[in-house]
């Protein structure tokens, strides 16, 4: 099933909420392998005048990016056809978030891979609070990077020798901008966190790309993740 929307062009006047403050002109592509489940989340408030494509299988859904020039994707890792996973790396370019149930090392190492910026573990699913869906999405709109709270006891959080290797030698004020990244802290909010300018916080991410060897945000947040910071 594949099925292309429109963009709402009306301007409603109404405050918008913080996701669709966040979405921006942000234009979604949504693969998800249930089609009740597709339908129900292209229609949420928020959500549904930036869709520009539903789709069940990866197919459709690489069709309907190619066709509509849409800059975020979100999509399931296993949908009714093809694989979410390969989906988002082929796709690196754009923001993409995938919702999966494969809650293991081995899936968080793939979405690692394939250059994901979000990944959505669906036990953690929820219309407000820490972990759900929702949030995951503003974040990732924002250029952030979430990751569920769960992946920190999955990835062994503190307990990886090699990950707290490759920060040594980052000075103090890098390892604070790099835990925030570890957050899923987008560069603005960074700077605000810490008081310093957005400048100064790429200034000190590019510091940490280069000693780390990792330009790759998600990679960046893992290894925060993964050193305990």
């Amino acid at each position: 099933m594949k099925v292309k929307l429109a963009l709402d062009d009306k301007t409603t006047g109404l405050i918008a909420s913080r996701l669709k403050e966040a979405l921006g002109s942000s234009k979604l592509v949504v693969c998800l392998g249930s089609k009740l489940e597709l339908a129900s989340f292209c229609n949420v408030e928020a959500i549904r005048d930036h869709v520009v494509g539903g789709a069940t299988t990866t197919a459709e859904a690489k069709e309907l990016l190619n066709e509509t020039f849409a800059d975020f994707l979100i999509t399931d890792d296993v949908p009714e056809a093809g694989s979410g996973i390969a989906l988002a790396m082929e796709f690196r370019h754009l923001k993409t978030l995938v919702l999966t149930s494969r809650e293991n090392n081995d899936l968080v190492m793939e979405a690692e891979d394939a250059g994901v910026n979000g990944l959505v573990f669906r036990s953690g699913i929820g219309l407000s609070g820490e972990g759900s869906f929702l949030q995951a999405i503003s974040t990732v709109a924002q250029g952030g990077v979430w990751l569920s709270p769960a992946v920190s006891c999955i990835v062994n959080s503190g307990a990886d020798k090699g990950a707290l290797a490759t920060i040594a030698e980052l000075t103090d004020k890098e390892r604070a901008v790099l835990t925030q990244v570890g957050r899923g802290l987008g560069n603005s909010d960074i700077a605000e966190e810490l008081f310093i300018s957005e400048e100064t916080c790429k200034s000190h991410l590019r510091a940490i790309r280069q000693k780390v060897g990792e330009t790759d945000r998600v990679k960046l947040a893992l290894i925060a993740i993964r050193a305990g910071i």
